[in-house]
C-alpha cells in the first residue's frame, strides 16, 4: 500500500471546512451586525474592534481580540476584551489564535464566542466556547473534545455546523487512523446545555464530501460484511475494483469499522485495521 502525503492538500481541506457558512463582515473600523444576520460562524480579525449585542439586551458591546507571537519559544499570547474590558488573557504553545462569532441556540437570545490556539501540524492547543451574560459577566467554558468522545484521539478538528438548539458538530481529522484506509474527515456532534458542553450519543459519523468522493483501487480481493461485527459477506471487492467509503462506526469496545460502498452502490463494512486492501489511501502528517 502506497500512502498519498499531502500537507498543501490537509491545509487546504481545513481551510475551506472552516469557511463553511462564513458571513463577510465589513470592512469599517467598527462592524454592527443584528443576530438575525449571523446564521452562520463568523471568523473574526485580530485587532478589528466589532460591534455586536452579545446578551441580548438590545445594546451593542464592543469586541476585539489581539495576540502576539514569541517565535523563539513557539507561544502565542491571546487577550480577549469586550466594551474594552479584558475579559480573558492567555498563553499556549503555538503560533496563532482564531475568535468566531456563532449563534449555538436561537432561543436563547445569547451570542457564543468560539476560540481556539493552533499548533504545529494545525493541531489545536487550546479551544473554548464563551458568553457575556446579561449581568456584564464573562463565562468561559473550556472544550476538550478529546475528553468527551472515547476512543477518538481529537487533535484537528474545526467548527463545521450549527443546528440552532444547542447543538453543534465538529469535523474532526481521523478520530481513529485506520490501516485499512487512512486519513479522512468525519462529523461527530456535540451540545451546548446548562454551560456544559457534551458528545452526544452516536456510534456512527458520517464523512464529510472530500472523504466520501475519494475512490479507493483495491490492491487485492477482499470480503464485505453485512454489520459492524459481523461474519456474514454480503459480496466481495474484486482487485482493481473501485470504491468509497461514507462513515466510520465505533463499538462500545472502541473497535472501529468503516461502510464501504461499491460501484453499484451497494454498501457493507469492513474492519478499520484490515491492511493492504488498496493500491493508495490519502494520508497526512
Amino acid at each position: 500500500m502506497k500512502l498519498r502525503v499531502s500537507n498543501f492538500l490537509k491545509s487546504a481541506l481545513l481551510l475551506s471546512m472552516l469557511a463553511i457558512s462564513l458571513l463577510m463582515v465589513s470592512q469599517t473600523c467598527f462592524a454592527a451586525q443584528s443576530a438575525k444576520e449571523l446564521d452562520g460562524i463568523t471568523t473574526l480579525e485580530k485587532d478589528k474592534v466589532y460591534e455586536y449585542d452579545l446578551n441580548g439586551d438590545g445594546k451593542k458591546e464592543k469586541l476585539q481580540y489581539k495576540i502576539a507571537v514569541d517565535d523563539e519559544n513557539f507561544t502565542v499570547s491571546f487577550k480577549l476584551y469586550i466594551n474594552n474590558r479584558l475579559c480573558m488573557s492567555r498563553k499556549d504553545h503555538g503560533f496563532s489564535y482564531t475568535l468566531q462569532l456563532c449563534d449555538l441556540d436561537k432561543n436563547d437570545n445569547y451570542l457564543d464566542l468560539y476560540g481556539y490556539g493552533t499548533m504545529e501540524s494545525d493541531c489545536i492547543s487550546y479551544s473554548f466556547f464563551a458568553r457575556y451574560d446579561k449581568n456584564n459577566r464573562y463565562n468561559e467554558i473550556k472544550f476538550s473534545p478529546n475528553k468527551l468522545i472515547k476512543h477518538f484521539n481529537t487533535v484537528r478538528y474545526s467548527l463545521a455546523a450549527l443546528h440552532g438548539d444547542g447543538k453543534f458538530d465538529l469535523i474532526i481529522d481521523t478520530p481513529i487512523f485506520s490501516k485499512a484506509i487512512g486519513c479522512y474527515y468525519c462529523y461527530v456532534p456535540f451540545q451546548l446545555k446548562n454551560n456544559v458542553i457534551s458528545g452526544t450519543s452516536a456510534k456512527t459519523y458520517a464523512f464529510n464530501k472530500f472523504s466520501r468522493q475519494y475512490q479507493f483501487k483495491a490492491a487485492k480481493s477482499f470480503s464485505v460484511y453485512d454489520k459492524v461485527d459481523s461474519k456474514k459477506v454480503v459480496y466481495t471487492v474484486k482487485n482493481g475494483a473501485r470504491v468509497t467509503f461514507d462513515s466510520l462506526c465505533v463499538t462500545a469496545s472502541g473497535k472501529a469499522y468503516f461502510r464501504i460502498v461499491n460501484s453499484k452502490g451497494n454498501t457493507g463494512w469492513i474492519k478499520s485495521d484490515q491492511e493492504n486492501l488498496f493500491v493508495e489511501c490519502p494520508s497526512w502528517g
